[in-house]
């Protein structure tokens, strides 16, 4: 196989993710939505719930990412499935809060035993391709974010439970796809699994540049997460339509599939390393949140998508990508694991700082509170930076895999 070509059991686990992603992205955007208006609770409470569900998330990363080093991938995948298709069924037959809860806390754990050991095996099935895997599912998990968003309002206008029910429908494709497409040898445990040829490095090495580029990424999602936690709500009580919301995120998805050519060209010409990405985003995310902020008629929040588009595109396909690159042998999935779960760590605290905000002073503070987050990740990324160049003494990085 010429390393140009991609691996067929990838493009199997890039277009389940689209499918998946279509279903997902007619839930997450409403959520908060769904329990103010729906179910009748606070923004408080369903800000709490929000961040339960990503602390449990967050558990499950840590653990699934270790269980798939000992297990396998494939077998942790297996189980998420199943789980995740289990909680949005039992929601979408019981739309109740007694019901609601602990099935999104079920959800939450489901797809952490998805999508670290995904992150894994897209790196066990095609290591020579670097970052260019990790790309390619972000982007087609993105295209289908704008299908599910151009979709989502439409279908809970109509009915809520089917927005679950689809969901449910869109994992369980997902799961026979991988059952049909990705031979099971390709699940085993990554331990005997052949990587990119380098030497064996001690995790006390490595472990510093996880934990400043963890930490950098858990502020960048506290920040990131007041978008479809807490800005439906400020949209609609400015007057705005449910539908006028929901095509904020068809417009991310669109612009993260138009815009790569653009981006590539960004990565080839300045931001050339995973430093410079982050540096990058960071102040794109930030000048999205200064135009929110400035409260401009409609057109400004399509302005601000655009903005925050580019700087996600820096970063999310990226993170993963610089832990798979410093990850010692056989610890490819508990470096997935421990990098997600910071992100979950963001989804966590963004949410509850942000409804505790929006509850005792208002919407517009919580701009002001996701600039105060993406400040402190732009500190992270510093200590990253210094991280990554003890570490290239011992053995030299190239950004560009």
């Amino acid at each position: 196989m010429q390393k140009s070509e991609i691996p067929p059991p990838v493009l199997i686990l890039v277009l389940g993710g689209f499918i998946q992603s279509t279903g997902n992205s007619l839930m997450w955007p409403l959520n908060s939505l769904f329990m103010y208006n729906v179910l009748g609770r606070t923004l408080t409470e369903a800000g709490m719930l929000i961040s339960a569900q990503a602390l449990t998330t967050l558990l499950g990363q840590f653990v699934s990412g270790f269980l798939a080093d000992r297990f396998g991938a494939m077998r942790m995948m297996h189980f998420g499935f199943i789980g995740a298709i289990i909680s949005l069924g039992l929601i979408a037959r019981f739309p109740v809060w007694e019901v609601y809860a602990p099935g999104l806390l079920g959800f939450g754990l489901s797809i952490a035993f998805i999508f670290v050991p995904l992150n894994a095996l897209i790196s066990q099935l095609w290591p020579e391709g670097g970052r260019r895997g990790f790309n390619l599912l972000y982007v087609f998990n993105n295209a289908g974010v704008a299908v599910g968003t151009a979709l989502g309002g439409v279908v809970a206008n109509y009915s809520f439970r089917l927005i679950f029910l689809f969901n449910a429908l869109a994992f369980s494709i997902y799961l026979i796809f991988i059952l049909v497409g990705v031979p099971a040898k390709n699940g085993v445990n990554t331990n005997a699994t052949s990587r990119r040829s380098r030497q064996t490095l001690s995790h006390d090495l490595s472990f510093p540049v996880l934990l400043s580029l963890s930490g950098g990424i858990l502020m960048v999602w506290a920040a990131y997460i007041q978008l479809p936690t807490v800005l439906p709500v400020i949209m609609t009580q400015l007057g705005f339509s449910l539908p006028q919301y929901s095509i904020l995120w068809t417009l991310n998805g669109i612009f993260i599939v138009t815009l790569q050519p653009f981006i590539q060209w960004i990565i080839r010409h300045w931001a050339h390393s995973f430093t410079r990405q982050f540096y990058l985003s960071c102040l794109l995310i930030g000048i999205s949140f200064v135009i929110l902020l400035a409260q401009f008629p409609y057109y400004s929040y399509l302005l601000a998508m655009l903005v925050l588009t580019l700087g996600e595109m820096l970063i999310f396909p990226a993170v993963p990508a610089a832990a798979a690159q410093i990850a010692p042998k056989g610890k490819a999935a508990t470096y997935q694991g421990i990098a997600a779960g910071a992100a979950s760590g963001g989804r966590v605290l963004g949410p509850l700082f942000g409804g505790l905000v929006f509850d005792y002073w208002g919407g517009q503070i919580i701009w002001i509170l996701a600039l105060s987050f993406i400040g402190i990740s732009i500190f992270a990324f510093f200590l990253y930076q210094r991280a990554v160049r003890n570490f290239q003494h011992l053995i030299p990085l190239n950004p560009e895999t």
